[in-house]
């Protein structure tokens, strides 16, 4: 039943921040390096979701957000840097007012979450988890946080 509350929680807080985004006519596009069933849903349900990006491999990374190989060799293709550009890359593609950017280390086990609000500022947080968790909620979860706390500037 906890679960059930969290989960309950969690999209009322994803629910609020879609809908203060379409009630000021802002919009948001995502990046990742893995396919979520979370990103796939947005794009069917929300108006102010402007697009999905997915680059799986450095090359896709370069290709598409032009991250040059020397960020991605020195500071790793799954790192805050590479995460931070993405959604920097993102937002300005897409000529978003926010965007979310998440990108999975499996080696070290931890997952990059990075937003970039209507004013540029960008924020992040890294989250650890284990190869047999399904972190997706908690990932998103955390980076609507970071988009409503941009809210709050």
């Amino acid at each position: 039943m906890g679960s059930d509350v969290h989960q309950t929680d969690q999209s009322k807080l994803i629910q609020t921040v879609m809908e203060k985004l379409t009630a000021q006519n802002q919009t948001i596009a995502f990046a990742t390096d893995f396919l979520t069933n979370f990103a796939t849903d947005l794009i069917d349900r929300e108006a102010s979701f402007a697009g999905l990006f997915v680059a799986p491999t450095d090359d896709a990374k370069n290709a598409m957000f032009d991250i040059p190989y020397q960020i991605l060799n020195a500071n790793g293709s799954q790192s805050e840097k590479t995460t931070i550009w993405m959604a920097r890359q993102a937002k300005a593609v897409l000529r978003t007012d926010y965007a979310i950017a998440v990108t999975r280390n499996s080696v070290q086990h931890t997952i990059w979450v990075a937003i970039v609000d209507h004013a540029g500022h960008e924020r992040s947080c890294s989250i650890p988890f284990y190869r047999t968790q399904n972190v997706e909620d908690k990932v998103f979860n955390k980076a609507f946080e970071l988009v409503q706390q941009s809210f709050e500037k």
